[in-house]
């Protein structure tokens, strides 16, 4: 009997293999219109704008990049001279590079390490934006929301939005980001190629635990011609259902939509509830017992309850945390308790084989081979 997984698995990665997961059918693109930014909820100290006398810190760097036979090198260099500046200084030229609009690709991709800070840059902006989040986090926030006033990149974006999310989770700043992430996710032309960094927006959603942007994810993983869009959507929903399940699986549960579109998905996702607590036994419990549920969906969410697996990667904004052996090994026995008690209950009758197939890989879970 396979243990419950964990999975490193970055986001580029998942859009590659999401073709594994879904057959194609045309659907019509969704389109959201890129708001205007909000005025920033925190008082961030102003920034001097006196050019610096020092001789730019950043021209060399730019004006030999493309040329540059290790672009990496060059920009971590430079990384290391403006972390050895006066950081106003520093400051104070990232943010009159960023106000120029000047930008040259890099030729590397949009990576991010594990605490939250990029590895490579895709663009010379990109760069400038992870620098300055490293330099003076609350400066970075700033001149963040001024990027988000008009569209620039997706990249840009993401960035930005981490920036201010590492600065501020309070609940007014938490409503902004969602919003601006929504406005990204739904720009036409930002879809039309999504970058890395577009993809890894997504993770924001999860960051503020965006439970009313799920018909925005529903949507998107019913876009059966986009797996790319899908597949991501899709990890995100997955996700929320970990942080809030009674919020999102009562959503899901009135979404007939996306029950009809990707019904084996959605039961994968009832699948992931904890029984255990009364609130998410009866969403669950209510589900299952609707006559409207079919063969297919009773089997995929007996087949992988209880729905333990997690997707782990790097991501802009949240860390995913690894359950202990013990915490799932509890869970399953608690799980199991409640499971025999739904096979002697008479309203369970119909159910009575999924319910064994459940008792059955549960039972692989708790029983040690020599016991």
């Amino acid at each position: 009997m396979l243990p419950h997984k964990v999975i490193w698995i970055p986001i580029a990665i998942t859009v590659a293999v999401a073709a594994l997961l879904w057959s194609l059918r045309p659907e019509p693109a969704v389109s959201r219109s890129v708001q205007e930014s909000k005025k920033p909820p925190l008082s961030f100290k102003s920034v001097d704008h006196e050019k610096p006398a020092s001789t730019d810190p950043l021209a060399g760097t730019f004006d030999q990049l493309k040329a540059s036979p290790d672009a990496l090198k060059s920009l971590q260099d430079l990384q290391g001279k403006l972390a050895k500046m006066n950081p106003a200084e520093a400051v104070t030229w990232m943010r009159d590079f960023l106000k120029s609009g000047k930008d040259k690709d890099t030729g590397l991709t949009f990576e991010i390490g594990s605490d939250h800070a990029m590895k490579q840059w895709p663009t010379f902006r990109t760069f400038l934006l992870d620098a300055l989040r490293a330099i003076d986090p609350t400066a970075a926030a700033e001149i963040s929301y001024e990027i988000l006033s008009k569209p620039t990149t997706a990249d840009e974006w993401a960035l930005a939005m981490r920036n201010i999310g590492l600065t501020d989770q309070t609940a007014e700043t938490n409503a902004t980001l969602r919003e601006k992430t929504e406005a990204l996710i739904g720009n036409p032309a930002w879809q039309v190629a999504p970058s890395i960094g577009y993809l890894n927006a997504f993770d924001i959603l999860v960051h503020t635990q965006a439970v009313q942007s799920t018909p925005l994810l529903s949507s998107l993983i019913q876009r059966k011609n986009r797996k790319d869009l899908a597949h991501a959507a899709f990890l995100t929903l997955d996700r929320l259902v970990q942080r809030d399940p009674e919020e999102v699986l009562t959503r899901l549960a009135s979404d007939k939509a996306l029950q009809q579109s990707r019904p084996e998905m959605t039961a994968q996702q009832f699948a992931r509830a904890d029984l255990r607590d009364p609130a998410q036994q009866a969403i669950v419990k209510s589900w299952l017992l609707d006559p409207a549920r079919t063969g297919s969906e009773l089997n995929a969410f007996s087949g992988i309850y209880p729905n333990n697996n997690h997707f782990v990667s790097n991501n802009l904004l949240t860390s995913e945390p690894n359950p202990s052996g013990a915490d799932l090994a509890m869970h399953d026995r608690e799980a199991l308790k409640i499971l025999n008690a739904w096979s002697a209950d008479p309203a369970f009758a119909a159910l009575h084989d999924h319910i064994a197939t459940m008792i059955t890989r549960l039972n692989g879970f708790v029983i040690k081979p020599n016991e």
